[in-house]
This record gives structure tokens, sequence and C-alpha cells, in this order.
């Protein structure tokens, strides 16, 4: 889980998706000459942790509850894009696989890892065109080692963080966080743990601006009652 950033538009051109925005000296975003053309929209989830609230909201409860962990699936015309690939699959047998004994706990299936998220949709890891992480910590790019080969990779600023900004033609505008946003809370209060706070807020607030207040089309990264009320795979958006 990371530190915000930046943000960037969904895109195929050239084989290129969202370029990555450095985290310094002030979020913005990253527009592209052509409205990118994503079909649909599936979220799927990929992990979780037992992790304490506080970790996410200043202020908020130690108490250790269930966070979720998630990927999404984009589909458009010139191939898939696959925002974040979750947990590494070690952590099914091994929770403590990252952080060591009576730390960080995770929880994870078998039927969580990447691979099997989505071959469930239909898709095989070589049908995926383009990888966007929103950050590399373990989290959110653990199933990064799943496929070898000499794909292209844009580098990014390694303390740095990437949102995604995708146009739907039903739903409209919405906003893939990454660790941009933990929780609706972060959003509704404008407040969030991280190392470089008043950028962190800044986000926050260009993300409210981007959806127009409506957090409804924000994407957060690690809450459950927001992970209960959207559309799930096999449930997509459109």
């Amino acid at each position: 889980m990371g530190e915000p950033g930046g943000l960037a538009r969904a895109c195929l051109r050239r084989g290129a998706a969202g370029e990555p925005v450095a985290h310094r000296p002030r979020p913005r975003t990253r527009h592209h000459a052509r409205r990118p053309l994503v079909i649909e929209l599936v979220i799927f989830r990929t992990g979780g942790v037992e992790i304490g609230r506080s970790s996410f909201v200043p202020g908020a409860s130690d108490a250790k509850s269930f966070a979720p962990v998630w990927s999404a699936l984009l589909r458009t015309p010139e191939g898939n894009i696959l925002f974040d690939t979750g947990l590494h699959p070690v952590h099914v047998d091994r929770p403590d696989a990252t952080f060591g004994p009576g730390s960080l706990k995770v929880v994870m299936a078998k039927e969580d890892a990447i691979v099997a998220r989505l071959l469930s949709l239909g898709v095989h890891p070589d049908e995926i065109a383009v990888v966007v992480n929103s950050h590399l910590h373990f989290d959110h790019a653990g199933g990064n080692t799943v496929r070898e080969g000499e794909d292209r990779v844009r580098p990014a600023f390694p303390n740095g963080h990437q949102s995604l900004v995708v146009e739907l033609r039903e739903t409209g505008r919405v906003v893939l966080c990454g660790d941009a946003a933990f929780t609706r809370e972060n959003l509704e209060r404008g407040e969030i743990r991280a190392p470089d706070e008043q950028t962190a807020k800044e986000s926050l607030a260009l993300i409210r601006s981007l959806v127009k207040d409506d957090l409804e089309r924000v994407f957060v990264s690690h809450d459950a009652a927001s992970w209960s009320r959207w559309k799930r795979a096999p449930e997509s958006y459109r």
C-alpha cells in the first residue's frame, strides 16, 4: 500500500496505457489527443489483508478488520488492460510470506490468484496487452511475475503512484484510485495516512474534482464497505 500521487488516463495508443505521472511536485492529469475506448470494466478480488483502519485514516480505530485487495480488467477494441495484479500466490499457503510471522495478516484463497481470476473471466494471461500498476507494493504488483518475456516496460518514478481515469460509454467517468485513496472516508474528509500528506490531500481533491464529487464513481483501494456496494465479477461496468 503506497504513497498517493498522480493520475493517468486509460489509453492504448501505440501499445502504451496510462502514462506514469510523477509523485512530485504536484498531482496532475495527463491528457491524450484520442479518447479511450473502454468497452467494459470488470473488478475482481485478488485477496485481502487484516489491518487497522488507523493505517488508512488519521484518528481511526486500531482494531483490525478485513480490507479487500482487488484488480480490474478493462476490455478495449485494441486489447485487454489489467489494472494492478494483486497479491503473489505464495500467500495462499504462506500468509506471512512478505513481512514474516506476527506481522500484517494476508488473506488469500487459490481462486484469488491473478491467473485464476483472469481465466474465470475467459482471459488467458497472454491475452493481456497492457498491465498498469498503480504502484509496486506487494498487494498491487504481486502477480507481475506471472508472465515472462521481453515485453516493453515503461518505467515510472520509484516512489511514485498513478491512478487511472476511465471513460465508459454507459457509466461515464470513473477513477481507479490505487492507494491515492484507501477508503471512501479519505475522500469525504480529505485526509489520509501518507508520508507526504500535503500532496496526498491535493490528490484527494483532484480525484473529487474529476468526478464532480460523485464518490460512487471512485473505486478506492481497501474499503470493505465500498467493495460490498460495487458491481464485481462476473458483473461489470460498461
